[in-house]
């Protein structure tokens, strides 16, 4: 599952430092206060909050993923990983 790939989270945590990085350029300096990421497997949010909390320990990072696709959120609820169980 690349989603649990070392390899891959590691990849998708340069989106992060892009964020910051754009960020800074846009205004002047000034760090983010909190990110939105889109979550699906996990790999995608589990990189970029790596590396945005590696440099931006109080930035705040949300997980949202669509009503109907809820598995992270029950995965987190239930401390195991859910499988996707609709289209």
């Amino acid at each position: 599952d690349p989603s649990n790939d070392v390899e891959v989270i590691s990849g998708q945590g340069t989106i992060g430092l892009e964020f910051v990085e754009q960020a800074r350029e846009q205004w002047g300096g000034q760090d983010l206060d909190a990110v939105i990421v889109p979550v699906g497997g996990g790999g995608l949010i589990g990189g970029i909050a790596a590396a945005i909390k590696g440099l931006l320990p109080r930035c705040k990072v949300f997980g949202a993923e669509p009503a109907n696709a809820g598995d992270a959120f029950r995965s987190k609820a239930e401390h195991r990983i859910v499988p996707h169980d609709r289209p």
